[in-house]
């Protein structure tokens, strides 16, 4: 419920809001006047002055400023308060104007309000108080304090407002343009207004954007009644002159714009509105780096490029790019195979520290070339041209290896290497391989192939090895063929080690048929080589004799004479290098033959033998004889050079003989040499053969396949026919043939067992083409052990008879020493003119031609017999000279006493030779006798140790013996088998004498009796042997030798029984027994026998160093002059041949 007092205080404050009406009311009248007459102020001032935009932004601004404060005073400020906003009048305030409205209120509302507050502040008398205050508001209620104003007062203000507002409109209807075009120009006071004028300027550039720090042309075309004749430019208040294009264009460049520039036109006191020429970014690439990271295996520091787009390097580098661009918001990075967009990283100070640059940063791995170009962009706009630039990236290339090969011509079997290898980074291992990749059945499985790694430098991009191999650890049969190269590996860290191969090289051992030919071949030149020098030394010999005839007859030695004696040298000289060329070429030949296909003993001594019969062809006297005669020569001394030439004549006969002695035992051993090959071959073929058999047996090869394999063996066996023809021939033309069976029946029986397989295979019949086969080889083994026990028999037979013939030449050479020692005797005591020295002159002739007599059969055995040393027949030649010599001089002493003591001392030469002679031939004799007992003994081997086998003879003879008898043991079992169904092995229906001992039965049985004797004396031989140290080792052999006895019995009385074929099983048993005991016992003493005997390792540089200067020693002999004598240049090559020696 209000009272009195809310009641008054409700009235007051509707006064107040009326009184602000009336003041908003007011103020409206006054804003409206104002306002207008601020805008035609504005306008008229704009429309007399033509301000430029500076001046009409001003007045623009400043209008607004004024309006809006006339606004906020008048009608603003009243309307806040309308609302009670903010502060307003008080009640005290609105109580004073309605009392002094009021006449009847006065102070008596004022008073009221001050009642209220005493009441307030008077709290014992606020009954009181409130009481006079409802009394007088109830006096007030009645009067309207809103009637206090009188809002109908406020038209007087019209007159503020009317007048502007009508002169105004007066205006807008008068003369419109002196409101619109400068309200227009006010509005866009910003922009540029130009007065009207007889022409137009009109730009013709499309926009008025140019890229930073480029220039820019702007073009303006004159269009109007009058084309003024020079446009200027106007930037900042300075003219600049437009260059004239044409008549109505003109042009101006701007340079290097970094920032907006605003200009005008100005002609003829006409301006052009105002323009700007905005920049707008231009992405640049300012500078840049590159990081080269490079791959670790490399070593290699990093490195840093600058300003380089353009880069080579190694395959695996790392590159990370640092770039500085202008006004970019990103990079691309455009490779191509992709493209990469680039934000920046960071900003920093441009160039010179002017503008700010963005930093890029990218990074890439390397591993092929790549073309790229590095694009600065802000937003679509990127930057113009950008550059291409190029990685190429070198990669890691595979290593390269170059070898020279080398084969130590001492020993074919150890080769040299020499090699370089080469690489852009470095190595990591070099390898050294081998396989066997044909036989080596002879060796182990595990050491058939084979990895050695070698040192190499990891860091040297280039460099030189050497390697030695020795392939003598392995037992390297004909026919095998090793393949070796080197390995090097490369120390790539990015792809992974590469490595690079040599050429493979395949060492391959000849084929025994292979080596046969190249001994033929060998052989041929050999022998063609001596009959040359025979004839030769025959031809010197004649020359000699003629020269020293004629140097007899004249009393001084003249030029003539001396250019035919060093002729004669001359030619002297060159049979001694063809002497010792056909030597080298014989050791050569030897050695080849040795490596690769190991003779037995008896082969490899006469080999020996040989060689050095051939070495010592030339005797070191001989050759001290010629340089004595080329001495001789320079001093023309007659009486000395005819005695040197008597003594050259000599040694000539002797070459001669030599010669002819080296060419028939040359033959000989290649008789014996090539019946081994055709037996060694012969079982080769026969192991082909059975292997065949089993391949048929099974079935499980093509039947086309084992049809070309026998034809294989078919055209091998006609080959080893012809190969045997060609050893009768070889045989023949000896000067004393050897007993070589006739093997044609037995070959023959090969090749018909072998062509009936062939049959057998194109009928399918797989078993009995097997059988067939089966038979042939055990033919062909048959027929290799009957030529060897030929020549094995035949060599012994040989020993012998030349052993009884050199003991007889012994005691005849012994006989004719002591009858010269008596003729000697019986001259010194004889007169010369007793008729009894005229029988002593008879007597020496006839000592001289026993002595010729001797000779010659001593000149034949010697073709046998090697062991006989060159000096024998020296020693021969001198004897019948000195009793030639003798003859003459007893002749000559008759007239002349004093021959005789030069006869007798001629005699007692001839006696001394004699005694030299015959002390030689009995050494030879004691040492053929001690050959032919000691074959196979212990202590005969290659060690050289008493009681140690060596190469292990015992050991092999006792497997061949063992091959044999097992061989014979097939046989037996056929033959048993024939016997028991009533027919021989492979007889045909209808065939004579079937089931019975037909001629062809009784000779199979024949030549197994012969094998069965071979090898029992063999047996006896080894039994022997073993027994000499008294240890009985062979007592056991002697057993089996008796069983082998019985069974030849029973084969020649045709009963090979049960018992005979039990016999033949236990002498098989006993021989793997006793192979096994020898084997185990050579084994021991070759680990004896092999102590301290260490091959001290091949140096391969120091080999391929030797090969150098001996090439360049070589080519320094080359220079000797051509036009020196024989003497003088032997001395020359001698000086020079001590350059460069190690």
């Amino acid at each position: 419920m209000h009272t009195d007092k809310d009641h008054l205080i409700s009235k007051l404050d509707a006064f107040i809001r009326k009184f602000y009406k009336d003041r908003l009311i007011r103020g409206v009248l006054y804003s409206v006047g104002l306002l207008v007459a601020f805008f035609l102020i504005a306008a008229l001032m704009e429309y007399v002055g033509h301000f430029g935009t500076g001046a009409r932004t001003a007045l623009f601004w400043g209008t607004v400023v004024a309006g809006l404060f006339v606004v906020g005073r008048f009608i603003a400020l009243p309307l806040v308060k309308l609302f009670n906003l903010g502060e307003v009048i008080s009640h005290k305030e609105a109580a004073r104007i309605v009392g002094t409205h009021f006449s009847e209120v006065k102070d008596k509302l004022l008073n009221t309000l001050q009642l209220r507050e005493m009441a307030s502040a008077q709290p014992d008398q606020r009954e009181l108080i409130e009481a006079a205050i409802a009394q007088r508001s109830r006096e007030l209620s009645p009067v309207p304090f809103a009637n206090a104003i009188d809002l109908s007062k406020n038209r007087k203000y019209l007159r503020y407002a009317l007048p502007p507002l009508l002169l105004l409109v007066v205006l807008l209807f008068a003369a419109p343009s002196l409101i619109t075009g400068p309200t227009k120009r006010l509005i866009a006071h910003s922009s540029e207004f130009i007065p009207d004028a007889p022409f137009r300027f009109v730009l013709l550039n499309d926009s008025l954007e140019v890229p930073e720090e480029q220039d820019f042309e702007v073009t303006v075309e004159i269009q109007g009644q009058a084309i003024p004749q020079q446009v200027d430019l106007e930037i900042d208040g300075q003219k600049i002159p437009l260059v004239k294009k044409d008549a109505v264009r003109f042009t101006h460049r701007f340079r290097n714009v970094q920032e907006a520039v605003a200009f005008r036109f100005s002609a003829e006191g006409f301006n052009s509105k105002t323009y700007t020429l905005n920049t707008i970014p231009d992405p640049l690439l300012l500078d840049f780096s590159l990081s080269l990271d490079f791959p670790g295996y490399l070593g290699r520091p990093n490195e840093t490029a600058n300003n380089t787009g353009d880069l080579t390097v190694p395959a695996g580098t790392r590159i990370t790019w640092n770039v500085n661009a202008r006004s970019s918001d990103a990079l691309d990075m455009v490779f191509d195979d992709s493209t990469y967009t680039l934000t920046p990283v960071a900003t920093d100070a441009g160039r010179g520290g002017v503008g700010k640059a963005d930093v890029f940063r990218s990074s890439r791995r390397f591993m092929q070339s790549r073309t790229y170009k590095m694009s600065p962009r802000n937003g679509a706009r990127s930057a113009r041209d950008p550059l291409q630039y190029r990685v190429e990236v070198v990669p890691d290339l595979y290593p390269t290896i170059n070898v020279e090969t080398k084969t130590d011509s001492t020993a074919l079997k150890r080769m040299f290497y020499r090699g370089e290898v080469g690489d852009d980074h470095g190595f990591k291992r070099l390898l050294f391989h081998y396989r066997f990749v044909s036989g080596g059945d002879s060796v182990p499985e595990n050491l058939r192939t084979g990895v050695k790694e070698l040192p190499i430098d990891a860091r040297n991009t280039r460099q030189e090895f050497f390697h030695s191999w020795d392939m003598y650890a392995f037992t390297i049969n004909p026919g095998d063929k090793i393949e070796h190269w080197f390995e090097v590996w490369d120390n790539d860290g990015v792809h992974g080690s590469k490595s690079a191969r040599s050429t493979p090289q395949v060492f391959a051992a000849p084929t025994l048929k292979e080596l046969a030919k190249q001994e033929d071949a060998q052989a041929e030149a050999i022998k063609g080589g001596l009959k040359e020098n025979i004839k030769e030394a025959q031809d010197l010999q004649k020359e000699l004799d003629k020269l020293r005839r004629e140097i007899l007859e004249k009393k001084d030695v003249n030029w003539q004479d001396k250019q035919k004696l060093e002729n004669v040298m001359q030619r002297q000289q060159q049979l001694q290098k063809e002497i010792e060329k056909s030597s080298e070429q014989l050791r050569q030949s030897q050695q080849q033959q040795q490596e690769f296909r190991p003779n037995d003993e008896r082969l490899l001594e006469k080999q020996q033998q040989v060689q050095e019969l051939f070495e010592n062809v030339l005797s070191e006297e001989m050759k001290e004889l010629y340089k004595q005669v080329q001495e001789l020569m320079e001093k023309l001394d007659k009486d000395k050079l005819q005695e040197q030439l008597q003594d050259m004549k000599l040694g000539q006969e002797d070459i001669e003989k030599e010669l002819d002695r080296a060419l028939e035992l040359f033959k000989r051993m290649e008789v014996e040499q090539k019946a081994d090959d055709i037996a060694k071959q012969l079982e080769e073929l026969a192991e082909k053969q059975e292997k065949l058999s089993e391949e048929t047996k099974e079935g499980k090869t093509d039947q086309e396949e084992l049809k070309k394999e026998q034809e294989a063996l078919n055209k091998e066996m006609e080959e080893l026919r012809k190969e045997v023809d060609e050893l009768e021939k070889k045989n023949e033309a000896l000067e004393e043939p050897m007993d070589i069976p006739k093997t044609d029946e037995q070959e023959q029986g090969i090749q018909d067992e072998q062509k009936k397989s062939g049959e057998e295979l194109e009928k399918k019949q797989n078993g009995k083409a097997s059988d067939a086969q089966k038979k042939a080889a055990e033919q062909m083994e048959q027929l290799a052990f009957q030529m060897k026990s030929a020549m094995q028999s035949n060599e012994e037979e040989q020993s012998e008879e030349d052993m009884d013939a050199l003991r007889q030449l012994l005691e005849n050479i012994v006989q004719l020493s002591f009858d010269e020692e008596a003729l000697m005797e019986d001259l010194a005591t004889t007169s010369t003119k007793d008729p009894r020295f005229v029988d002593h002159g008879r007597t020496q002739r006839k000592l001289r031609d026993d002595a010729k007599v001797i000779e010659d059969s001593l000149f034949a055995l010697s073709k046998r017999v090697p062991q006989l040393q060159s000096i024998v027949n020296r020693e021969m030649n001198a004897v019948n000279d000195n009793m030639d010599e003798a003859t003459k001089f007893m002749g000559e002493a008759r007239a002349n006493e004093r021959y005789k003591p030069m006869a007798a001392d001629k005699q007692q030469h001839a006696m001394t030779s004699l005694n030299n002679l015959a002390l030689l031939l009995d050494e030879a004799l004691q040492q053929m006798m001690a050959q032919m007992n000691a074959q196979g003994k212990p202590g005969s081997g290659s060690c050289k140790k008493p009681g140690g086998s060596g190469s292990g003879k015992g050991g092999k003879k006792m497997a061949k013996m063992k091959a044999n008898q097992e061989t014979l043991q097939k046989q037996l079992e056929k033959m048993r088998e024939a016997m028991e169904k009533g027919k021989k092995p492979g007889e045909k229906p209808g065939e004579q004498n079937p089931g019975g001992m037909g001629p062809g039965m009784s000779k199979q049985l024949a030549q197994m009796a012969a094998q069965q004797a071979a090898i029992r004396k063999e047996m006896q031989k080894l039994a022997q042997e073993l027994n000499k140290d008294g240890s009985g080792a062979g007592n056991p052999l002697n057993k089996l030798a008796e069983q082998m006895e019985q069974n030849e019995k029973d084969i020649v009385n045709k009963q090979i029984t049960p018992e005979t074929m039990r016999r033949q099983q236990d002498i098989m048993t006993r021989l793997l027994e006793h192979e096994k005991a020898e084997r185990e016992r050579e084994l021991d003493q070759k680990r004896t026998s092999n102590e301290g005997k260490v091959t001290p390792a091949a140096d391969p540089a120091r080999y391929f160093d030797y090969q150098r200067r001996k090439a360049r020693e070589a080519e320094l002999l080359r220079t000797v002059p051509p036009g020196l004598k024989p003497y003088y240049r032997d001395r020359v090559n001698s000086y020079f041949g001590t350059f460069d020696r190690p």
